[in-house]
């Protein structure tokens, strides 16, 4: 029967494709054919627990993927009568009770196949809270829903619960980039941005580090997935840098920070950037070119760490002999193409379902300059199964994410936290940018970045646009860390992913990941003291705060690891962090101050290298 599934899964794309092309149908239709086509495959693809076939659906798999069809069906049904009926007023059927309240079950259940148990738990405690909710005292007090009425707001609300805006993101843009994604990596596009990062770093000191942080930093730009870009580029990557002399814990969190990274770096970003866009109202092209900057400091700071750790343990470059040579990297070289089009399109003013659209067509038609990169029937086949696949994940988390940011906004439960937050703070914003940054990081443990994003921004933003922090760097803050989270324990999902690659042991490489990967936990810190990073200011501005920005990532890459351009230890080593931190500052003195700070270490650094070399000579 998976040949069914198989053929499902290939219409959900191709009706997708067609609509991004040619114009999405109305609100509730969209959404409602959106989850049909999706729900059903969570079911199909993900056993209900370990003791259930590793081969084939069992027969309630069927049964409940029937069953998510029904609640979808309904809507498309009867979708006239339902855009004219009034939210509060007019009565719920008891038919729709029955089927909402069972669609509401069975999208908890998908979540818990498909994500993590604590999704599935986040949701339930939502909903609990808006059936007692009149019974809280204090802030979270709320009037409180009878249950037809409850049922009404998580199933039949247009713009709130499982069909509500965020499901409209999911349908009408996070497809078509699940889809782009899968076509550029079936057109051979992965392999030449591989090909492309070996060649480019693995003829420097500690080359297989290097070659994964450039590979997961352009790989990143089209997967928008940092599980996947681990099994991507780490496959490649960690079994070099263990050859390299890397331990396995090094090259496991080595590519785990760099594989997260990737949700970071523009163009795509994942699916937490459009939803950003539609909450915020600022424009996708906007948010990317803001994120361009923070995004190579995290990778400034990481390209630091393994460039110092291959110094400090003189490990050396790939050989030669394993490099590929220029002329076929080059050969296909017009695969570039894709990347440069959609950020062209976008300034242009082009929707970015209408870019990627667009963008999957060339790329399509670039593929037939290769006789190995055909886009067969065959690779089209894989490519629209995978991507709906690949797609049911999200649309389930923003599905029972929906729900949840419901029950926050319309109890006002969320602007009670942001309140909270405040007043814990004392008014003081650094205290209150550590408060989210534990939010989210709790969120985000077993709940996907989308997921955490998207709650979290609803209790986390409105609290530090009280003390006077921009929309963008409000949202971009809470981001930043919903990505980072699935790089820590207790649930660093990224990491437990490269660990599995390595054959390290995974809570040790979470640990090794949050330590090398600690300049990226404190980009957001910085680009919310100095809107120059989000490219807000003048280019002199910009300019000068970006390289300040890059050199404290490298100081503090030298205090982690204890070496620069020598060995940089006792004081010395000190001495790092406490230039890293003047350097990010707000007062020009102290910046200045960090800098000839850092400049001195350096040079006393570079006198140590050449003593010991001398003495080992000797």
């Amino acid at each position: 029967m998976y040949w069914a599934a198989g053929v499902y899964a290939a219409a959900a794309a191709l009706f997708h494709l067609y609509t991004a092309g040619y114009g999405t149908l109305e609100p509730r239709l969209q959404r409602s054919v959106h989850l049909l086509f999706l729900v059903p495959l969570v079911f199909v693809a993900f056993p209900f627990n370990t003791r259930s076939p590793r081969t084939r659906p069992s027969a309630f798999d069927w049964l409940w993927a029937a069953l998510t069809a029904v609640g979808s069906l309904y809507l498309i049904w009867d979708a006239d009568r339902l855009n004219h009926r009034w939210e509060g007023a007019s009565p719920v059927l008891p038919v729709e009770v029955v089927i909402g309240s069972v669609m509401a079950v069975l999208v908890i259940e998908a979540c818990r196949r498909s994500l993590s148990p604590w999704m599935a738990v986040t949701i339930c405690l939502s909903l609990v809270y808006l059936g007692t909710s009149q019974w809280i005292p204090g802030l979270f007090n709320f009037k409180g829903y009878t249950f037809p009425r409850m049922v009404e707001f998580i199933y039949l609300a247009g713009d709130e619960g499982m069909y509500g805006f965020l499901t409209g993101i999911s349908s009408n843009i996070l497809f078509i980039y699940v889809l782009f994604a899968a076509v550029m990596m079936k057109a051979g596009v992965g392999e030449f941005v591989i090909d492309l990062a070996v060649r480019l770093a693995g003829g420097f000191r500690g080359g297989p580090a290097k070659i994964a942080v450039i590979a997961s930093a352009l790989f990143g730009t089209i997967s928008g997935s940092t599980v996947a870009n681990v099994y991507a580029t780490g496959s490649f990557t960690i079994p070099l840098m263990k050859k390299g002399g890397y331990t396995a814990k090094n090259a496991a969190a080595i590519e785990a920070i760099a594989g997260t990274g990737g949700q970071i770096m523009p163009p795509v970003m994942g699916a937490g950037v459009f939803i950003m866009s539609e909450v915020t109202g600022i424009s996708y092209f906007e948010i990317i070119k803001a994120a361009a900057i923070p995004a190579m400091l995290y990778y400034v700071g990481l390209m630091a760490m393994v460039h110092f750790l291959a110094l400090r343990y003189g490990m050396r470059p790939v050989a030669r002999s394993e490099l590929p040579s220029w002329g076929p990297v080059l050969r296909r070289g017009y695969f570039v193409i894709p990347f440069g089009l959609i950020v062209y399109l976008l300034a242009e003013g082009y929707s970015p379902t209408g870019a990627a659209f667009y963008t999957i067509v060339v790329t399509f038609g670039l593929s037939f300059l290769d006789r190995r990169t055909w886009m067969t029937p065959r690779r089209c086949w894989e490519a629209l199964t995978e991507a709906s696949f690949s797609a049911a994940t999200i649309a389930v988390a923003l599905a029972g994410s929906g729900m949840i940011v419901g029950v926050l906004t319309r109890t006002g439960a969320a602007l009670a936290f942001g309140g909270v937050v405040v007043e814990m703070a004392g008014g003081i914003l650094l205290v209150a940018m550590v408060l989210v940054f534990l939010v989210v990081s709790v969120l985000g443990t077993g709940i996907p970045t989308t997921a955490a994003y998207v709650i979290a921004v609803t209790v986390g933003a409105a609290a530090m646009g009280n003390l006077g922090v921009s929309l963008l760097a409000a949202h971009l803050f809470v981001f930043y860390y919903a990505v980072l989270s699935d790089l820590t324990p207790p649930d660093a999902v990224t990491a437990f992913a490269a660990a599995n690659i390595a054959g390290a042991d995974m809570f040790a490489t979470g640990i090794e990941a949050f330590r090398l990967g600690i300049a990226g936990f404190l980009v957001p810190f910085a680009f919310v003291y100095h809107g120059e990073l989000l490219l807000r200011g003048g280019w002199p501005q910009i300019v000068l705060m970006s390289a300040l920005a890059a050199v404290s990532a490298i100081a503090l890459a030298s205090f982690v690891v204890g070496h620069a351009v020598g060995p940089v230890s006792g004081w010395l080593r000190g001495l790092c962090l406490v230039a890293a931190g003047l350097l990010v500052v707000r007062t020009g003195a102290l910046q200045a101050v960090g800098l000839v700070v850092y400049a001195g270490i350096l040079l006393l650094s570079a006198r140590r290298r050449r003593e010991t070399l001398a003495v080992s000579g000797a």
